[in-house]
């Protein structure tokens, strides 16, 4: 909830100033805490996994609105952010197809997608931040196929 709640003052401060960074740097530590603590105090739920899912969601959208003018993406990387989301988008409606509900799924090569997204975000306007890009929309393509391929044959 931490993790929504701080995507107000996040869309409210300049980006790329160090107030940002904090609360981005806040937000993103409590995505990796959360799930963590849940586990570790046995206090795991149904509500908990979806609330993250969409803290995950809110956070994405705060922080891609935040950077994306910062962003000088080639039409060819642009495109591979397409097709990963076209690919999330088949296995969200899959599994609604399959389960009756939208289900995304926390395996540990989305997790490590999530985590390089996290850190990858922080060195925008860098020299080395397109090849750093494609290493991790090239990791993020492999998570998408490889949760559709789970959501299909389960």
């Amino acid at each position: 909830m931490s993790r929504i709640v701080l995507c107000l003052p996040l869309l409210l401060v300049d980006v790329m100033t160090l107030p940002f960074w904090v609360l981005y740097l806040i937000a993103g530590t409590t995505d990796m805490l959360d799930g963590f603590l849940a586990r570790r105090w046995g206090v795991e739920s149904k509500f908990g996994a979806k609330l993250d899912s969409l803290a995950d969601f809110v956070f994405v959208l705060a922080v891609g609105y935040k950077l994306f003018p910062w962003l000088k993406l080639s039409d060819e990387l642009w495109m591979m952010i397409g097709l990963i989301a076209l690919v999330k988008t088949v296995n969200a409606i899959s599994s609604y197809v399959v389960k009756h509900k939208i289900e995304f799924l926390h395996t540990k090569v989305n997790k490590l997608t999530g985590f390089l997204l996290f850190i990858g975000m922080m060195i925008v306007g860098q020299s080395y931040f397109i090849p750093v890009a494609w290493v991790i929309a090239c990791i993020a393509l492999f998570a998408a196929i490889q949760e559709g391929h789970i959501i299909r044959s389960k």
